[in-house]
């Protein structure tokens, strides 16, 4: 065992709440010699590079688990079999059914996008699977089922974005959209606050990735705004995932749209390092002041920094904010079945919240809400400066605002 993994093991995710670890190696009857849970990435499609990374942190999580498991004496393991959701929601739905009709695995990791859950939701719920995702945020799916979130979701996040938007006096927000649960959740969740004027420029269909007619339509939206209000007052919020990196190439054949300031969410604010070095998206950047909150750990601890050290040695990069919360799913999950000494599926959604009230995870506390979500969470306010990345505020939610 080498020395990350020795300090990863001496931190027990959960402390005693169903019962005591001592003895675990023969009283496992209720669990099978081999867990099988499921894993659904997307590792391939409009969030490939995240859903690749986040993919490969469960594996990690998985074969660090099995290490902890052996180090006690349980005589089981976690087993991960992985599908490829494709960032395509009825792709997500099918891969769950084979999982569970086919495989026999009611317990599945990953379904990263709000619009997978919500299109299997009914299949989700009528064979009672449990899910654990670590990176949906959509606001309706707070709700009391099997799924679990170990992202907060993104009531949370909205005060932030309007908090940005008000720091840089932006009285006029158009809204440029991934047209699935996410998109339309955190889009009504910031024009509810927003104090001032929201104008809707475009809602995408995240299946038809073709912009030409809607880029024209914004590029002239753009300009009407800037002539009634001025471009300083003007800015557009993108919620969506790596199309926008199409849109940009497409929006540099027009002449006002990076004329006013441009602004985002976690999901992207996790992809600039990856595109700051494509020239005309850097130059996007800059000529925008691109500016999105970066959801940061709350506690940096051991964990934090063995998963942001591995994925830095493989993937030369420091770990994405969705990595985190998948490292941390499977040790939820595993060490709740430690604990109720049981893959009953009954059993484990009462379990899980329990353990995770006691939980350290990488990224800080994994108390979860009375719906399942990730409670607290930490953001920064970071841009692109010069060609660089930068943080430039924190966030206070006492006081919903900006802080050096």
């Amino acid at each position: 065992m080498n020395q990350t993994n020795n300090t990863v093991l001496t931190i027990l995710v959960a402390s005693v709440v169903v019962g005591a670890v001592t003895g675990v190696a023969s009283a496992h009857e209720g669990i099978p010699d081999v867990v099988k849970i499921g894993g659904l990435f997307d590792v391939s499609g409009s969030w490939a590079a995240a859903g690749e990374e986040a993919k490969s942190v469960a594996e990690l999580a998985v074969d660090d688990f099995n290490e902890y498991l052996a180090a006690i004496g349980a005589d089981w393991t976690l087993e991960m079999k992985v599908e490829d959701a494709q960032a395509n929601s009825e792709v997500a739905r099918t891969k769950i059914t084979d999982l569970y009709g086919t495989s026999g695995i009611n317990m599945i990791l990953g379904v990263g996008f709000s619009q997978h859950i919500v299109t299997a939701l009914s299949y989700i719920d009528n064979n009672n699977i449990l899910v654990i995702s670590h990176a949906s945020q959509a606001p309706n799916l707070a709700i009391d089922d099997t799924i679990f979130r170990l992202r907060p979701n993104d009531v949370q996040q909205a005060p932030v974005v309007n908090a940005m938007l008000k720091d840089a006096g932006i009285e006029v927000l158009g809204t440029v959209t991934i047209g699935d649960t996410w998109g339309d959740g955190l889009k009504d969740s910031v024009s509810d606050i927003f104090n001032g004027t929201v104008v809707e420029l475009f809602r995408y269909n995240p299946d038809v990735l073709e912009f030409g007619g809607e880029v024209n339509f914004l590029d002239e939206k753009i300009e009407e705004l800037i002539e009634a209000h001025g471009a300083d007052k003007v800015g557009v919020l993108y919620v969506g995932t790596d199309e926008f990196q199409l849109l940009v190439e497409q929006a540099r054949l027009y002449e006002n749209i990076d004329r006013v300031r441009w602004f985002s969410t976690t999901t992207q604010a996790d992809s600039v390092p990856d595109l700051i070095g494509n020239e005309w998206m850097r130059d996007f950047y800059d000529n925008t002041n691109f500016t999105a909150v970066q959801s940061v750990p709350v506690d940096t601890n051991s964990i934090t920094r063995h998963v942001n050290n591995w994925v830095m040695e493989n993937y030369n990069q420091t770990a994405g904010v969705y990595s985190y919360p998948s490292y941390d799913s499977v040790w939820l999950l595993g060490t709740s079945i430690l604990q109720a000494q049981t893959t009953d599926i009954d059993v484990l959604k009462e379990v899980i919240p329990l353990v995770a009230r006691h939980s350290l995870g990488s990224v800080g506390s994994l108390e979860l809400s009375e719906e399942g979500d990730l409670l607290g969470g930490s953001n920064e306010i970071w841009q692109v400066v010069d060609g660089e990345w930068v943080r430039i505020a924190g966030y206070d939610p006492t006081n919903q605002s900006l802080t050096p």
